[in-house]
């Protein structure tokens, strides 16, 4: 907040109260069958502690659950890689596995290449039973063991717990005030939260300094030359608990839905700030079929600019979700490196700065600030 007032923004943040509090412990997990081998594992949101030594059952479908006995025993997951809405539903497999019996969950990490790096997220908040993410190499090597009719055992001792208190944290909000139009609001926005391992950079510091960027460009345009200043009101808001499901975006929304503030124009950046190098980048876009083409020719300009881009209809608007379902316009940002390589570091102990190439984070703020100037200016939108 210190450095966006030193920018010369007017910044305030907004309380988000009762919020979960999951403390991450000292986690380990051993091989004991065939052989002794110390996991690399890293806990599930929300997964409770606990001490259990068992024999190991894979699974490579979530579907086998209904046809393996998994009672008494340690479930493994060694699914294939497709994409990451695939792959992350093994991560939310720990109730379902503790309802049939099973001691604990072991979920291969949700990610398409590994370095022995194990991914964490959200999915077992409610669990009865203990849940951690392990490395890739580590559940197929167990996977084959398990072909080979190999017993594999498992001792894990689980000391991540949540707290009985809720916390309160905070969103964060400044904005550029609209000259003709100013309770008609453009909104970019990124989270603040990330998880405990790693710097967070990827996801979404990247997206946080994309977004700042961007106001910033359009803050100095409209200070060099009034005329630039827009219309309506362009507000950028940095979100709390999106790890814990959105929990920041959609208290913001429900709170600000009843005053004489009107959302046309909703995005976020989320998916890796990273700079378009061919035309899979896209802008992910859920809104009626108007304002897709009106941003489909902002988009043709960017294209004429050497910025590869793209728009294409999806319904997952991860923060921004709660104002399509709305009805407003919204977009995700998703470069051509958003579905493979960015989880390849998701969630990991490898998201550092360092990811970044010089021009990530100036081209996506471009994105962002065309978007942003064009739509707070649009007298047809």
């Amino acid at each position: 907040m210190e450095s966006l007032r030193a920018s010369g923004f007017k910044v305030h943040s907004e309380p988000v109260p009762g919020l979960p509090n999951w403390i991450r412990g000292d986690d380990t997990a051993y091989i004991t069958e065939p052989r002794q081998h110390k996991l690399n594992i890293l806990a599930i949101d929300g997964s409770p502690p606990g001490l259990v030594d068992g024999e190991v059952i894979v699974i490579r479908d979530k579907e086998e659950l209904q046809n393996k006995t998994v009672e008494g025993k340690i479930v493994v997951t060694a699914q294939n890689w497709t994409d990451y809405p695939n792959a992350v539903k093994y991560r939310r497999l720990a109730k379902e596995v503790a309802k049939r019996g099973g001691l604990a969950l072991l979920a291969k990490s949700a990610a398409p290449m590994s370095l022995y790096t194990a991914h964490t997220g959200a999915g077992a908040r409610g669990s009865p039973i203990p849940a951690a993410c392990l490395t890739s190499e580590e559940a197929e090597m167990i996977s084959r063991w398990y072909d080979r009719k190999k017993k594999v055992r498992v001792r894990l001792n689980m000391t991540s717990a949540e707290s009985p208190e809720k916390v309160i944290s905070r969103n964060v909000v400044f904005e550029i005030k609209g000259s003709t139009h100013p309770d008609e609001i453009v909104l970019l926005s990124a989270h603040i939260d990330s998880w405990d391992v790693g710097q967070g950079a990827l996801d979404d510091g990247g997206g946080m300094a994309a977004v700042r960027a961007a106001m910033l460009a359009i803050k100095r345009l409209s200070e060099v030359n009034p005329d630039f200043q827009p219309e309506r009101t362009i507000r950028a808001v940095f979100w709390t608990a999106e790890e814990q499901g959105t929990l920041g975006s959609s208290h913001y929304f429900h709170k600000h839905s009843n005053t004489s503030e009107r959302f046309v124009f909703a995005s976020e950046c989320d998916l890796g700030a990273f700079r378009p190098c061919d035309y899979r980048a896209r802008l992910r876009y859920q809104g009626d079929r108007r304002h897709k083409l009106l941003i489909e020719q902002m988009v043709l300009l960017m294209n004429a600019n050497g910025i590869p881009l793209r728009v294409q209809n999806h319904k997952d608007q991860i923060d921004v979700t709660v104002f399509a379902n709305a009805g407003i316009p919204t977009v995700n940002y998703e470069s051509d490196k958003g579905s493979d390589y960015y989880f390849n570091f998701h969630h990991s102990n490898a998201d550092y700065v360092s990811i970044f190439k010089e021009d990530d984070i100036k081209y996506t703020a471009a994105i962002f600030a065309v978007l942003a100037h064009n739509i707070a200016n649009m007298e047809e939108w």
